[in-house]
C-alpha cells in the first residue's frame, strides 16, 4: 500500500523572495528610466508586492513607457502577463483626451474602479463605506445560521466574538491608508451600534456607552485608529524606505487642514494624549513597546468617554462601568 501525496503548500515552489529577486531587475529598470509619478524628488513609479505591480504616472505616455519595460523584461525572460488581467484607473482626468495603453499589442481595460492588493481603488480615491458596511453585515449573517437576534438563541458574548473576529477586519480592511471624512467614520460607527444592540437584544434608543459597555465591545473607530499607529510606527521602525522618507516629507510639507497621511496620524496621536509624529520617527519603538503604550492610552481614553458619557445622561446613572471597559464583558454577561 502506497500513499500518493498531491499538490503543494502556497510558496513551496517558488517563494515570494525568490519572485522579488526577479521582480527587482524590473523595477531598477523603471526606476533609472525616470518615467512615473514622483512625490517632490522621490520616485515611486511602481509600487510592488511579491507579483503585483500598480504602475503611477502623471500621464499616458510615462504609464506606456513603464509597460513596454515591463514587457521588454519579461519577454526576455519568457515570463507571461496576461494583459486582460490589467486594468487602468484614470485620476482627475476629466475632459481628457486620454490614448489607449498598450500591453503586448492587447488594449489595457481603462475602468472607474479596480482592486489593488484587495483594496478597490476608483476615480475619487475614496473608500466605498456603504459596501464596506454591507461585507461586514454579509460576514456576520453567514456566520450566525441561527439568526442575529439573541431571541434566536445565541450568546450575546459569542455572537460579538464572531463579528470582532470575522466581519470587523473584513469591513474595515485597508482604511487606515485612506482619507476618510468624518460623515464615513460615523456610518461604520452607527452600522456596528446597531449589530451590537441586535446581538444584545437591545433597543434602539439605548445609550451608545451602555451599547458598548455591556459586552466589552471596542469600538470601530478605535480599531481603526489602532490600525494606523500600527501602520505609521511600522513605517517608522523601517527609516531607510521610501514610505519612512515620504512620511518625513509630509512633516516638513503638509498643511495642517490638508489630506495627508500625516495629519491623520497627528490628530490620532493627539486624541490618545501621545508624543508628536516627530518624536517617534527620531525614536521609534519596536512592536512589542508600542503595541502596550497604544493599548494603555487607548483604554484610559475610552474608560474617561464611558465615564463622562455616564455623568452627563440619567438613563445611566445606575449602570457600572468596568475597570476595563474595552474587552472586559459587564458582570451580567461575564459569567455567559
Amino acid at each position: 500500500m502506497s500513499m500518493v501525496l498531491q499538490g503543494i503548500q502556497q510558496g513551496a515552489k517558488l517563494s515570494t523572495t525568490l519572485y522579488k529577486c526577479y521582480n527587482n531587475v524590473i523595477l531598477d529598470s523603471i526606476l533609472k528610466s525616470g518615467l512615473g509619478a514622483c512625490i517632490g524628488d522621490i520616485q515611486v513609479p511602481a509600487p510592488t508586492c511579491a507579483d503585483d505591480i500598480a504602475v503611477l504616472a502623471n500621464s499616458t505616455a510615462d504609464a506606456q513607457g513603464i509597460l513596454d519595460i515591463v514587457q521588454h523584461h519579461t519577454s526576455r525572460d519568457l515570463v507571461k502577463i496576461n494583459p486582460t488581467k490589467s486594468e487602468a484607473v484614470l485620476y482627475n482626468a476629466k475632459g481628457s483626451n486620454i490614448s489607449t495603453l498598450k500591453f503586448e499589442d492587447n488594449d489595457i481595460n481603462i475602468t472607474n474602479e479596480t482592486k489593488h492588493l484587495g483594496i478597490k481603488r476608483n476615480e475619487q480615491n475614496r473608500a466605498n463605506i456603504s459596501e464596506r458596511i454591507r461585507t461586514g453585515r454579509a460576514t456576520i449573517y453567514s456566520l450566525l445560521g441561527a439568526g442575529l437576534h439573541v431571541r434566536r438563541g445565541f450568546s450575546p458574548m459569542v455572537a460579538y466574538k464572531l463579528w470582532r473576529t470575522y466581519a470587523v477586519p473584513r469591513s474595515i480592511y485597508g482604511l487606515e491608508v485612506m482619507n476618510l471624512l468624518a460623515k464615513e467614520k460615523d456610518m461604520l460607527e452607527l452600522a456596528e451600534r446597531k449589530i451590537l444592540r441586535q446581538i444584545q437584544g437591545l433597543p434602539n434608543n439605548t445609550a451608545n456607552m451602555a451599547v458598548y459597555t455591556l459586552v466589552g465591545a471596542e469600538p470601530i473607530a478605535i480599531t481603526l485608529d489602532k490600525n494606523v499607529l500600527t501602520f505609521f510606527m511600522n513605517i517608522v521602525r523601517n527609516s531607510g524606505t521610501i514610505e519612512c522618507e515620504i512620511l518625513r516629507r509630509q512633516i516638513v510639507f503638509s498643511d495642517q487642514r490638508g489630506k495627508d497621511f500625516i495629519n491623520r496620524v497627528e490628530k490620532t496621536l493627539s486624541k490618545y494624549n501621545l508624543k508628536s509624529s516627530s518624536y517617534y520617527i527620531e525614536n521609534p519603538l519596536n512592536k512589542m513597546e508600542w503595541k502596550r503604550l497604544v493599548g494603555i492610552k487607548i483604554k484610559e481614553y475610552w474608560k474617561n468617554e464611558c465615564h463622562n458619557e455616564k455623568m452627563e445622561k440619567t438613563s445611566l446613572k445606575y449602570i457600572e462601568i468596568q475597570n476595563n471597559p474595552l474587552n472586559e464583558a459587564h458582570n451580567i454577561y461575564g459569567k455567559v
